[in-house]
């Protein structure tokens, strides 16, 4: 090998060797801040689980009073297909821009990428999630709905709508990676994450609405309920099972991603 070779191939093995992590994080949070429509359904998902609670509020006779906590977060089932397209946004930009090239070439292990990635929309969308839910909570309080009366469960509400929320983008994102198609993958999320779940419930073999209960969104909207003891899942057992999926979902992007060109 020549000196010249020899010197460019030590270069690229020391670039490589330097693009740790916490860069690649900092690189994906530049990409998400700077493109506007990011921000705008981090924004929307906030106005709409806060908005929602405030409808609630002013179309009760009562003042809220006859409300309980959960019922504020009436808005999340309807916000919960945002981060979803957060996410698959994310990862699928970069092969509809054509820039997955230039990502990859400056960090050829891919992994740290995904990672990346995944940090950034998994905490956005918890602290967006989180910040609404206390929203709507507090909008309640004030009108009388008597939220401190559990405060586990008011803890459980906010932390668990945030959990919810990135969890479910996290999944998004893993599915995006697979699909590598914009439209493909919400039409795949979609199916995986409400149609699914409705399907089940139209088919009448007790044994399906069972299995039902393991799906992704079905299983981690336990977070947002009281306990009932006659439901299988535990809130939190439900978690578990919608971060198995995201857990899931992420293992085939990795496996796509080391085995499938850029």
């Amino acid at each position: 090998m020549s000196a010249a070779a020899t010197g460019a191939a030590t270069s690229t093995a020391t670039g490589a060797s330097s693009v740790s992590v916490a860069r690649v994080v900092r690189a994906e949070w530049t990409k998400f801040r700077t493109l506007p429509s990011n921000l705008i359904t981090v924004a929307i998902t906030f106005v709409t689980i806060v908005g929602l609670a405030g409808v609630l509020l002013a179309a009760s006779d009562d003042g809220g009073t006859a409300l309980a906590p959960v019922d504020l977060l009436a808005g999340v089932s309807w916000a919960q297909f945002l981060p979803a397209v957060l996410g698959i946004v994310a990862i699928c930009s970069e092969w509809a821009a054509g820039t997955s090239r230039v990502t990859f070439l400056a960090v050829p292990t891919r992994w740290p990428v995904l990672a990346g990635k995944v940090a950034v929309v998994g905490v956005v969308t918890f602290v967006a999630g989180a910040a609404a839910a206390a929203g709507a909570l507090a909008m309640g309080a004030a009108a009388g709905v008597d939220v401190g009366a559990d405060p586990a469960l008011a803890i459980r509400l906010v932390s668990g709508t945030g959990l919810y929320l990135g969890t479910i983008a996290v999944f998004a994102l893993g599915v995006g990676a697979i699909v590598r198609n914009l439209v493909g993958s919400i039409l795949t999320a979609v199916g995986f994450l409400w149609i699914a779940p409705f399907a089940a419930v139209m088919i009448p073999v007790p044994e399906v609405h069972e299995l039902a209960g393991y799906l992704p969104t079905s299983a981690g909207a336990l977070l947002l309920t009281p306990d009932n003891p006659a439901v299988e899942l535990t809130p939190w057992g439900g978690y578990a099972v919608l971060l198995a999926w995201a857990a899931a979902a992420l293992a085939g992007a990795l496996l796509t991603l080391r085995v499938r060109d850029v």
